[in-house]
């Protein structure tokens, strides 16, 4: 229960947020080959400082193995792990998957640890190359599809990230809404095997099974993939999102392995010559159908997709002008506070308490709105700034008492104002997201229209029922490629008018790119083609279709000449050269922190060998004393370490962990994953040390730190741990240093400003520089 203690001072009980989480590398989903190895790097931070982190991963939906990232032993508030798969070691095949995720938990005593966890990403194994080969059987064959472009793969993968964020996630969920979202996956699971089956008759009833070996392998895997998703969509059903997803996970890796078949089947088709049909007609027909649907399935997923980024655009937007506001009405709290401070001898000043408690309310409110965006758009950047508004809330908290404090006060300003500059940096961002995704929707446009060319050549040699069964995916696609045009024509007008005034020349770029369309009436000849195509003689039809790909291509290059127009400026760069530079540096420190704790608990464990094996030749020592006296001791073997020590103190430690591998204490496990991750920081430093030369900086303090990571990164480093300690404290001050100076450069005198309004916390070595400087302004009081 609440109990008013003092007019003067208010405490406010605050809850507790949980930890933040993110994989920073790579951050998304990738394929590599069997032999590379995978390297995934982790970030976990939280107030109350980190207890456990742990990375879990599963192949091909089996069991779940755990890797140990972090303890908890040191306390720390953020650290940044690392861990490498050595795929190699991991007897994986092209299609297999590796399905990964992180969890961690705070140190949260009092209320009960709270934990979060990541999305899951996936590893999946492609091949070294493409296998050109002789078809299995004669026959020419023209045209032909683009390839498999695993569209019925992604739509799976979608459905195990889903199915893993509902088990994750369900606390957080009524029953109503859960037992929706469970039926809307069930749904889709069941859509996406209706689909498989589908194609899964086609190759049947088209009798290619027989004639092209790589179908063989698409007829053995796809109703593997259907199996899988049945059961999956039965638990679905039934609610049970944990049953459900090994068995989502395994008929994705039946699908990825059937798309790589395909991508065979493919290039074999388009190494053949042009000419009569042959058996390859029937295997030309079954890839174009594959493609349609495909196709079909990839457009409506991303519409879907664009539409829900864009509702979350909006609510960003809205969320800044909010924010700017806020920053707005604490910088006039601010100024009150320093007038009515001006007659006192001190900044603690009294009254603004109600004002500030209801900015902090408000401030919470917003953090809470960008961290759900956050956990469900998976946007790092969302966390990073719902946390500098959660401690903007907890500063405007303690400056809101009747002697509140003016440093709070501008600390919580500060925190606005560095939110303020996140989401205006994402926002830039978002520009150039936007037009990447028309350049590819465009691009895909193009690629329609090739196949479309293809198959209104193709039909001028057919007739019966091939030639309908060609003219009605003419016409499919057709519709298709109407409603594409139609909605980029949308979208650039709209991102036209919202970048208009921060982006002049991309903004009229881009309405010169829906102009375009508008001018050339690409929507109506597109709608017009249908009838050429039907009525018109085969040479009118190639006419009309090579114009409405000439209209394509100059909307591209107009889109391609907006994307070149975005522009950003030099604060901009140079703001986010110093964020990677500080990131960087917490990186080394986290790094430094895990390899000390590593050492510690393998000195523990050798103490504890050591002081056993003391022991045990102690009693030898006195058994052979009553037997022969102190001569025998006289014979022990040179080797020997305890007979090194004359000086009679404790035996040295063994020279290997208990992990074997003789490197300082440190098993060889240890020592390859820290070398890596060592080397990937030095990777960063000089791309970030090239970034930098290129806007002028002077990156000479660099050479040494650089040096430093070089050294780290060699195998005998790791035989002395006092040499490991030294060049990491060298390498992490000297980028301290580097990251203060260019701090400076950047923002000017605010810097400093920054700086004071922070912790209270003094680095060792500045500590006597800060205690003398008391001392002197104590001296000088009157």
């Amino acid at each position: 229960r609440w109990v008013v203690a003092s007019p003067d001072y208010v405490i406010d009980a605050l809850d507790d947020q949980p930890p933040i989480i993110r994989f920073e590398k790579p951050g998304r989903d990738i394929k590599v080959t069997t032999i590379e190895e995978a390297y995934i790097e982790v970030k976990a931070q939280d107030d109350y400082g980190l207890r456990a982190l742990r990375l879990m991963y599963a192949v091909n939906g089996g069991p779940e193995d755990t890797i140990e990232l972090y303890d908890g032993s040191r306390r720390s508030k953020e650290v940044t792990a690392s861990h490498t798969f050595y795929l190699e070691e991991m007897s994986l095949e092209p299609g297999d998957l590796v399905a990964y995720y992180a969890e961690v938990a705070d140190n949260n005593r009092v209320g009960g640890r709270q934990r979060a966890t990541t999305d899951i990403f996936f590893l999946e194994m492609r091949r070294f190359g493409r296998d050109y080969r002789q078809a299995d059987q004669g026959g020419g064959g023209g045209g032909g599809g683009e390839g498999l472009d695993g569209q019925f793969s992604q739509q799976q993968r979608q459905i195990v990230a889903a199915t893993f964020n509902m088990v994750r996630d369900r606390e957080e969920y009524a029953d109503k809404d859960y037992d929706e979202n469970m039926a809307t996956l069930a749904l889709s699971q069941g859509r996406l095997r209706e689909r498989v089956e589908a194609v899964v008759r086609r190759i049947q009833d088209r009798g290619v099974i027989q004639t092209d070996s790589g179908f063989i392998k698409i007829a053995d895997e796809l109703p593997a993939a259907a199996a899988e998703m049945l059961t999956s969509e039965e638990a679905l059903g039934a609610r049970r999102a944990r049953e459900a997803l090994p068995a989502a996970q395994r008929a994705l890796q039946h699908l990825q392995r059937a798309e790589a078949a395909f991508r065979d089947v493919q290039v074999s088709r388009g190494q053949q010559g042009g000419g009569g049909g042959g058996g390859n007609a029937n295997v030309e027909d079954l890839a174009d159908l594959f493609e349609l649907e495909l196709d079909k399935m990839q457009n409506q997923y991303e519409s879907v997709q664009r539409g829900q980024q864009q509702r979350v655009d909006q609510e960003i937007d809205a969320t800044l002008q909010r924010l700017q506001e806020l920053a707005r009405r604490q910088q006039q709290e601010n100024e009150r506070m320093r007038r009515r401070a001006a007659n006192l001898q001190n900044n603690q000043v009294g009254g603004g308490g109600q004002s500030q408690r209801q900015l902090a309310d408000e401030a919470e409110e917003l953090a809470r709105q960008l961290e759900r965006l956050a956990r469900a758009q998976s946007l790092d950047r969302l966390e990073e700034t719902a946390r500098q508004l959660q401690e903007a809330a907890n500063a405007m908290r303690r400056a809101s008492s009747r002697r509140g404090d003016l440093a709070e006060a501008q600390s919580a300003l500060d925190r606005l104002q560095e939110a303020r500059r996140m989401l205006e940096r994402g926002r830039s961002e978002r520009l150039e997201r936007d037009v990447e995704d028309a350049l590819r929707r465009t691009e895909r446009m193009a690629q329609q229209q090739r196949r479309i060319q293809s198959e209104v050549e193709r039909m001028g040699g057919q007739t019966g029922q091939r030639s309908v069964e060609t003219m009605n995916r003419i016409m499919e696609r057709k519709d298709e490629l109407e409603r594409q045009v139609e909605e980029l024509e949308s979208d650039l007008d709209r991102m036209a008018r919202e970048w208009r005034r921060e982006q002049r020349e991309a903004a009229r770029g881009l309405q010169d790119a829906a102009n375009s369309i508008r001018d050339n009436r690409l929507d109506d000849k597109v709608r017009y083609s249908k009838f050429v195509v039907q009525q018109r003689s085969n040479e009118y039809a190639r006419n009309f279709e090579e114009q409405i790909s000439s209209d394509i291509e100059e909307l591209r290059g107009l889109i391609e000449q907006a994307a070149g127009n975005i522009g950003e400026s030099d604060q901009q760069r140079l703001g986010a050269i110093l964020e990677e530079t500080r990131g960087l540096v917490r990186d080394l420190e986290s790094l430094d922190e895990r390899i000390q704790d590593r050492a510690e608990r393998l000195g523990g464990e050798n103490q504890g060998q050591g002081q056993g094996q003391g022991q045990g030749q102690q009693q030898g020592q006195q058994a052979g004393g009553q037997r022969g006296g102190v001569g025998d001791l006289g014979r022990q073997p040179a080797t020997d370490p305890q007979a090194r020590r004359a000086d009679g103190g404790p035996p040295p430690p063994p020279s290997t962990g208990p992990t074997g591998g003789g490197f300082g204490g440190f098993g060889s496990e240890d020592v390859r994953q820290f070398r890596r991750e060592f080397r990937e920081r030095r990777g960063e430093l000089e791309t970030l040390r090239q970034r930098m030369r290129q806007e002028g900086i002077d990156v000479e303090a660099l050479s040494q730190v650089l040096a430093r990571l070089r050294e780290l990164d060699r195998r005998r480093t790791f035989d002395d741990p006092a040499e490991i300690a030294r060049l990491q404290a060298a390498a992490i001050e000297g980028l301290k240093e580097f990251e203060y100076a260019l701090r400076r450069e950047v923002q000017g005198p605010e810097a400093d400003r920054l700086l004071l309004s922070g912790s209270d916390e003094v680095p060792d070595g500045f500590r006597e520089m800060v205690e003398e400087y008391y001392r002197a302004l104590s001296n000088n009081r009157r």
